[in-house]
């Protein structure tokens, strides 16, 4: 299963959750090094990304 089709499993107010907490890991205060904020920043836009696509059909 590719990680669109994972997203596309979540219900909308999961991946609002998910995005949320992605963020939340971005932050100094609770990744630790540069490449921990890229992953979580990475699947935050992944997930923005599923938002957006169910916002538009």
């Amino acid at each position: 299963m590719t990680r669109s089709e994972y997203l596309a499993d979540y219900s909308t107010s999961t991946l609002h959750d998910e995005r949320a907490a992605c963020l939340q890991l971005t932050t100094d205060a609770y990744a630790g090094s540069d490449s921990v904020k890229e992953y979580h920043a990475d699947y935050a836009d992944r997930v923005s990304d599923e938002i957006d696509r169910r916002n538009t059909n």
